[in-house]
Formats: C-alpha cells, sequence, structure tokens
C-alpha cells in the first residue's frame, strides 16, 4: 500500500460530508472499493483505514487484546462500536456519522492527516496541539531513529 502522507483542511458539511482529497484517494488500494473503516483514534482524532488496512489492524491489535478479559472486552466493544464503514461518492466525498464527529469534537471543519497507513480526522484546534519536531528530537534517539 502507498504511504498517506500529508494534512489537508476540509469542510463538513451539514450532512457531516466531507471531501477527502485526491491525493488520498489515488492512494487506496483497489480492493478497498472506495470504503474506509473509521474508529476512534488516539489522542482525541478519528482514524480512517482502507477496509484492508483495517482487516490487518484489527487482526493485528484487537486478536490480541485478552478477551477473557473485562479490560479486553472493554477496549474491542468502545472501538468497534464506534466504528463505521464509510463509501466515497464518484466526487470523493463521504459521509462520517455524527457521532463519530462529535466524538472528535468535529464541527464545520476538519483537518485530515496522512499518518502512513491511515487518515486521522482531527478537529482544527485539536490538530494545532502537535509539538514541533525539533521538541521530540530527543525521543527520536530513545528509539535509536536520527533524521
Amino acid at each position: 500500500m502507498a504511504l498517506l502522507v500529508g494534512r489537508h483542511e476540509v469542510p463538513v458539511d451539514d450532512k457531516g460530508r466531507i471531501f477527502v482529497p485526491a491525493e488520498f484517494r489515488k492512494k487506496l488500494p483497489p480492493e478497498a472499493d472506495d470504503t474506509l473503516v473509521v474508529v476512534r483514534g488516539s489522542e482525541g482524532c478519528l482514524a480512517a483505514y482502507s477496509r484492508p488496512a483495517w482487516e490487518n489492524k484489527a487482526e493485528e491489535m484487537l486478536s490480541r487484546l485478552p478477551r477473557s478479559k473485562p479490560e479486553g472486552r472493554a477496549i474491542i466493544r468502545s472501538m468497534v462500536s464506534h466504528a463505521a464503514e464509510v463509501k466515497l461518492d464518484r466526487q470523493g466525498r463521504a459521509g462520517i456519522p455524527r457521532k463519530l464527529l462529535a466524538l472528535a469534537g468535529i464541527t464545520d471543519q476538519m483537518v485530515i492527516i496522512g499518518v502512513l497507513d491511515k487518515l486521522e480526522f482531527w478537529s482544527p484546534e485539536n490538530s494545532e496541539e502537535f509539538p514541533p519536531l525539533e521538541e521530540l528530537a530527543e525521543k527520536l534517539t530513545d528509539f535509536n531513529i536520527d533524521l
């Protein structure tokens, strides 16, 4: 799969529809069938995966959680009960359920960020909270990474 990178601010219409930029749509694999799976993400965003990427992520992450423990079941329920499959129309629009938009504090504007294998949907206010890369440089050395 092609890597999703970049940042775009897009409007959210009254019906919860957004326009997914062509730069991102072109990188969806054909087997995704123009469908994204939108789930609650980390730090208050929504995460949108192509269907194949979501299947991989679900198998990789959710299958490792202990279903025999209440905490494992609660995490699985929390993620999948708020998940929604959304189909992109011919113009590249996708209708995001209002309940999901509300979880991320998204109203009439959204910031879409490509994060390798997924898109993240942020409220414009929360998308400005990322620390500059210079501030994170020390953390990169903790992971043995040089830029």
